[in-house]
């Protein structure tokens, strides 16, 4: 046997009856439940990394708009905010995210149309190509079709 080799089927079954036994082992405690349908918890008792998830709704993948949660509650999975967000919270952010959208649009519409003149103005919205120099190499080393030092 190697030095770093896995625990051995009868250790695990040790390690499992004593959990059983002690009741140590890791449970999940719901949460919360979003407007979606989305069931939220946490993983107690647990030596994993991940310590929070989530349950989709029935059928939700199979729709085309699915974003999945909702910025607040994803926040919340990524461990970045501490407490679950609440139906407040997140109705509050809505009207808000609402009432920007509007202000964008109008703003949309009050905003002059600026056209660019002078130097360097196009009318074509194709990019222009790099200018050719005459003492500018395209291909280097190669040498140059009118290359003044060259006589013939």
């Amino acid at each position: 046997s190697s030095i770093m080799s896995r625990p051995g089927s009868w250790s695990r079954v040790l390690t499992n009856l004593k959990k059983y036994i002690t009741k140590d082992f890791s449970e999940r405690v719901y949460v919360g439940k979003d407007n979606l349908g989305h069931r939220y918890y946490e993983i107690r008792n647990s030596r994993q990394n991940v310590s929070r998830g989530f349950e989709p709704p029935k059928d939700a993948q199979k729709t085309v708009d699915y974003s999945g949660p909702s910025v607040e509650w994803q926040s919340w999975l990524k461990g970045t905010r501490r407490f679950p967000p609440g139906d407040q919270e997140i109705a509050l952010n809505r009207a808000r995210q609402q009432a920007q959208l509007t202000e964008d649009a109008a703003r949309e519409k009050r905003a002059p149309i600026v056209t660019s003149t002078g130097k360097g103005a196009s009318e074509s919205t194709q990019p222009r190509h790099y200018p050719k120099y005459e003492d500018l190499e395209i291909n280097p080393g190669a040498p140059l079709q009118n290359d003044p030092k060259k006589k013939d």
